[in-house]
């Protein structure tokens, strides 16, 4: 479990350098206009780095989602988080390689008339729904692991705290999908809606080798070591 968490969080870490040059290298690309993903797509500049960083990102996910499920109680409240968050990693996997976008919505010029027009390939198609479901497991994950918080002397009130980031979730996840301007701010929300996300797992990661070690009198948690 160790193991896993620490290979989650090198993940991350490898996701965010490589998605930050894959922005810095394509050209005309705006980190708070366009999508993270438009960085993967078909007529990107360098569209193996994205592809190559979601994937590392995702896999990081599906650790970090294993580690917590093996350190759980067992049965639906043990791995009903840890499974969302392993979905949400496969999701991610999914818009890389597997389902890349055919275009630049907001820098190809006709990118967003065909999508419009129904004019895109099924894969276009499946990496947008693989951006969606990945996102709604993810914030459900986060309800579910306050259930499996609840009464573990070993998490303390975590419960509470991964209520109130669930509840953020929904007004950010509002935002990005109801409320932004797609030509103007998507990029910024989006950055800012995953970087939630990465927080979330990061946090998630970091309180289990907490947890493993017995060890954590900064945040008022009890010291009852895991048995075993």
């Amino acid at each position: 479990m160790r193991g896993l968490a620490v290979a989650s969080i090198v993940g991350q870490l490898a996701w965010l350098i490589l998605v930050v040059v894959a922005g810095l290298a394509e050209p005309g690309y705006s980190e708070a206009r366009d999508a993270v993903s438009e960085l993967g797509a078909r007529t990107a500049e360098r569209p193996w780095l994205f592809n190559a960083g979601v994937t590392v990102w995702g896999l990081s996910f599906v650790a970090a989602g294993v580690a917590l499920g093996l350190a759980g109680p067992g049965g639906g409240r043990g791995w009903l988080g840890p499974g969302l968050i392993v979905l949400t990693g496969v999701a991610q996997i999914l818009a890389g390689f597997p389902f890349p976008a055919d275009c630049r919505t907001t820098i190809d010029v006709g990118c967003e008339a065909r999508e419009l027009a129904g004019e895109v390939s099924w894969r276009h198609e499946a990496h947008g729904w693989a951006y969606f479901l990945g996102a709604i497991a993810l914030l459900l994950s986060v309800f579910a692991m306050a259930w499996r918080f609840r009464g573990d002397p070993r998490w303390g009130r975590a419960d509470l705290l991964a209520v109130g980031a669930g509840a953020f979730g929904l007004l950010v996840f509002a935002g990005l999908f109801f409320a932004v301007d797609v030509q103007q701010s998507y990029g910024l929300f989006q950055r800012l809606a995953l970087a939630a996300g990465g927080i979330w797992v990061a946090a998630l990661t970091l309180g289990l080798l907490a947890v493993r070690s017995g060890r954590f009198p900064q945040l008022g948690f009890p010291h009852v070591r895991e048995p075993g």
